[in-house]
């Protein structure tokens, strides 16, 4: 299920926030044929009550056909199972109002494909990118634009994606009150002609800017802008919140628009002294939700060996709960205004904050001499293995009144590339 992946995508978002330090990982690349990287990942959220695995295995191909056009393609899959509290309810309901857990299994699949058209300075990225499960599916584009100037010392990127998703819901219309409005208890006869289903379609674009900027051989700077809008149904189409102090329950009714735009900067140095690189980051972030969160992130990492590498990093977020959020709507919430409009069982839309703690190590083996290969294959090869420990505060989020125990989850990757 789609929703119930929430926090599973969220921490996927950790790995693709090491994308922002990539720029000054290595040399200048050399030229290939073709790279493989295969990748997975296993996310672990060990809960007595609300336990949720995930499993992403991922595949990319990058094709080079001539020193000015590239070819990739990508294949990754989430392989779902958990379990999870149906309800999200008021304390002063005077019934049962969190049920037993809920077991649910899901497999998204998404396949992509693009092209890379580089000329001198300046590079031209499209993607199309199909995801699919059983009450999701997902259609978009990506395009970005780069240009190194200053020696190369300075490049700018631009781009801009949009996505055409659709999600399955209950058949209710819109003229049926928000309160009358009935969760989905399973995927069955979604995206068919079943009377009982409907597709609610959600528009996503997505825009941002990069500067990254070396001031020295030992320290390069990196900022970047963006911004999202999304229209659309945003809630999870499974979950209910109790609305009245009788036990009364509805569907989560969430606005359907939202804008999100954030601020992140990062500067990598490295001290020659400690033969070491030390990687400092902050990211600011705020919607038209209310929600305002701070990301802050330090790493360093090191050569051990001329063929191992070994990274360390820590990382604190915390933000502000949504305009409508609240831990109980049972208290007689006002008949207009954002708490008396909308309600909200998602956590992550409450205050909290977060640690992680982790690290990874990446073993390198290149070819003895200029055009040799490992196993009669690769030019050059490298594996990676890495762990995060992520704990959660959740200031104000309750289930019934008591507080979660899936709040700690960890995440071990595996990774390999090859050129060939």
């Amino acid at each position: 299920m789609h929703f119930q992946m929430t926090r599973a995508a969220r921490a996927r978002s950790f790995g693709l926030g090491l994308c922002l330090t990539i720029f000054l990982l290595g040399g200048a690349a050399r030229a290939q044929v073709a790279s493989l990287d295969v990748s997975s990942a296993l996310f672990l959220e060990p809960s007595a009550r609300s336990h949720l695995t995930v499993i992403n295995p991922s595949a990319q191909l990058n094709l080079v056909t001539s020193d000015w056009l590239s070819f990739q393609g990508n294949y990754e899959a989430d392989i779902v199972s958990g379990a999870s509290e149906s309800l999200k309810g008021g304390r002063l309901s005077n019934v049962d109002i969190v049920t037993s857990a809920t077991k649910f299994s899901d497999t998204r699949h998404a396949v992509s494909g693009g092209f890379t058209v580089t000329r001198a300075a300046t590079h031209l990225r499209a993607s199309y990118t199909y995801g699919t499960e059983h009450d999701y599916r997902s259609n978009g584009f990506a395009v970005s634009a780069g240009t190194d100037f200053l020696q190369k010392n300075t490049q700018l990127e631009l781009s801009y994606g949009r996505g055409f998703d659709e999600v399955c819901t209950t058949a209710y219309s819109a003229a049926d009150a928000p309160s009358a409005r009935l969760a989905l208890d399973n995927s069955n006869g979604c995206f068919t002609d079943d009377k009982k289903r409907a597709a609610r379609a959600i528009s996503l674009n997505n825009f941002q800017v990069g500067w990254t900027q070396t001031w020295t051989p030992q320290f390069a700077t990196q900022l970047v802008l963006s911004a999202a809008l999304q229209h659309g149904f945003l809630g999870n189409p499974y979950r209910s919140v109790v609305i009245a102090s009788a036990g009364d329950q509805a569907l989560e009714n969430h606005p359907e628009n939202r804008a999100r735009g954030a601020i992140g900067a990062r500067g990598k140095y490295y001290a020659r002294s400690l033969e070491t690189a030390f990687t400092a980051g902050a990211r600011l972030y705020r919607d038209t939700w209310a929600i305002f969160g701070q990301t802050y992130e330090l790493d360093a990492e090191r050569y051990m060996l001329p063929w191992l590498r070994v990274l360390v990093r820590g990382r604190y977020y915390t933000q502000t709960g949504a305009l409508f959020w609240s831990d109980d709507y049972t208290g007689g919430e006002p008949a207009s205004g954002p708490r008396g409009q909308y309600w909200s069982g998602d956590r992550e839309l409450s205050p909290l904050s977060s640690y992680l703690v982790g690290g990874r190590v990446v073993a390198t083996r290149e070819g003895g001499r200029p055009g040799a290969r490992i196993a009669s294959l690769f030019l050059s090869c490298n594996a990676s293995l890495g762990f995060d420990l992520l704990k959660t505060n959740l200031h104000d989020f309750t289930l019934g009144g008591k507080k979660p125990d899936d709040t700690l989850a960890l995440l071990w990757t595996l990774g390999f590339n090859g050129e060939f």
